[in-house]
């Protein structure tokens, strides 16, 4: 329970009733001669006593930690026993003499404050009548010449009514401004979660910290490129060292780095957040790769819309030299003149390969992705493979356990028909492949690995193995592991390249079958 919440005006004036039970106790009961309640000290006793045991139960089960809610009549009670006990002790003190019915002005303000409205003003009503009967009394007492001039309780009864008065226009500013700043509270609650989420949502990592490194706020993309929780740590050191380098020249362009081996290469970026109280740092990480591969799909769109215009252009003269070169070797040449035909058809059909890709990447529709049994479709594969003359002692599959994916099978055969092919192709005539399929056990998720025992693929290469138009045979042309991430991608499923200490191994991680694609 937070301290607004604990001391509510109700509790205060509960405090405020024992207070003042025991402050006229102790003047009544001290030292030498008591200094009030002199007129009937009987009256005067065991009224405050009644009161303040009244007052003790009250508070008492007010400050209950789980209370019920009172009735409606309860407060309005309390409040009238109050003035009931107080006009006893104004009058067992000697009525208004005896200077105790300024007391009745905080029960008229409190009864203002908890009650409010009519039932305010009846407090304020209560109490002037109970102040001109105790001066009509004393009046009648003392035989006065008239014991109905009123002077001094009607001023009583008239600051009544004016702090009932001026508590309920103060009462109802401060109710109107409670409802705005509840209203206003509601709205930056809204606006703070709507922040959090985009700002968790993000596939940028993103780290506020301040002046002493400490990270102070960091969503799920920076904690999943860092692999643990960033909150409440400190900067990491390769970090520290750009944003010095930032503090020194901010338009320099900062390095790139990696937080782990398995991590990306993240490209950081620094921007100051200044509050009231504090200087923050604001850290964008971005993923090189993902923003290289962004650009590279604009490029590859607009590679797709030329290429479907030089298409025609292109393909006409490749047919023309095409034919002419099965002319000239139908009219039986020379071995020279036919080793250069030879050559000529060779770079025409190269030519005219690269084209019927690019104009494929760029026509490529959307697959037509179904649920289907991973070994079957493998046991399939392998077949076609073994009528090219590929043995079982050249591709084996290897799958313990039956695997359901959901992906596009033309597509995920050509896929798998590419990496088989690269494995025969570069690891020469001694070569296998080894084709495994499972489940993560973590996620769930199915996976087929495709690997074989040749030379591997070097760390250099590695890096651009994925980049279209990036190839180390004279004779390809870089599009073939592209096409693959570019259909795996488009069934909602990932390629990758792993680490192995022989051959090269290439897992595809597929979407969870149950999930249907958008």
């Amino acid at each position: 329970m937070t301290t607004n919440q604990g001391w509510t005006p109700a509790r205060i004036y509960n405090v405020y009733r024992i207070a003042i039970a025991c402050a006229l106790l102790l003047l009544h009961y001290g030292p030498g001669q008591p200094l009030i309640g002199t007129f009937q000290p009987l009256l005067f006793e065991a009224t405050l006593f009644i009161y303040l045991g009244l007052t003790l139960a009250s508070t008492t089960l007010d400050f209950r930690p789980h209370r019920r809610a009172y009735p409606n009549w309860a407060q309005p009670a309390s409040l009238i026993s109050d003035l009931v006990m107080l006009t006893l002790v104004v009058h067992a003190n000697g009525g208004l003499e005896g200077g105790l019915a300024v007391l009745l002005l905080v029960t008229v303000a409190a009864g203002n404050i908890l009650l409010r409205g009519r039932m305010g003003f009846l407090i304020a009503a209560l109490a002037t009548l109970a102040m001109m009967f105790e001066q009509f009394y004393f009046s009648i007492q003392s035989l006065a010449e008239s014991p109905f001039l009123l002077t001094e309780s009607g001023l009583l009864g008239i600051a009544f009514f004016m702090v009932s008065l001026i508590i309920q226009q103060i009462a109802q500013r401060l109710q109107h401004s409670e409802r705005i700043a509840q209203r206003q509270q509601v709205a930056i609650e809204r606006l703070e979660a709507l922040n959090q989420q985009i700002v968790q949502r993000m596939r940028t990592g993103i780290l506020v910290f301040d002046d002493k490194q400490r990270i102070l706020m960091a969503n799920h993309s920076a904690n999943n490129l860092f692999g643990s929780p960033m909150l409440g740590s400190e900067l990491p050191q390769p970090l520290t060292e750009r944003f010095r380098r930032w503090q020194d020249n901010p338009l320099l362009p900062l390095e790139t780095l990696r937080v782990s081996e398995q991590s990306p290469v993240l490209s950081p970026r620094f921007a100051a957040l200044e509050t009231e109280h504090e200087q923050l740092t604001l850290l964008f990480l971005e993923d090189s790769a993902r923003v290289a591969q962004e650009a590279q799909q604009m490029n590859l769109a607009s590679l797709g819309r030329l290429s479907a215009t030089l298409a025609h252009e292109i393909r006409n003269p490749l047919s023309a030299i095409n034919h002419a070169t099965d002319l000239l070797l139908d009219g039986d040449p020379a071995e020279e003149d036919r080793h250069l035909l030879g050559i000529i058809r060779n770079h025409v059909s190269r030519v005219n390969g690269i084209i019927h890709d690019v104009l494929d990447l760029s026509r490529r529709g959307k697959g037509q992705a179904e649920r289907f049994t991973l070994t079957p479709f493998l046991e399939e594969l392998c077949e076609q493979w073994q009528l090219r003359g590929y043995g079982h002692d050249r591709l084996c599959r290897q799958c313990l356990t039956d695997v359901e994916v959901r992906f596009d099978r033309n597509q995920l055969t050509q896929v798998i028909d590419n990496l088989i092919g690269n494995a025969f192709k570069h690891g020469g005539d001694a070569s296998q492949v080894f084709l495994e399929c499972g489940r993560h056990a973590s996620t769930d998720l199915p996976w087929l690995r495709v690997r074989d025992n040749g030379k591997g693929i070097d760390a250099d290469t590695a890096r651009y193995l994925f980049e279209p138009f990036y190839t180390t045979a004279s004779d390809g042309n870089g599009l073939g592991l592209y096409l693959c991430q570019e259909l795996c991608q488009a069934n909602q499923a990932a390629l990758d390249l792993e680490d192995t200490p022989k051959g090269a191994s290439f897992v595809i991680t597929f979407a969870h079958p149950h999930r249907q694609f958008q």
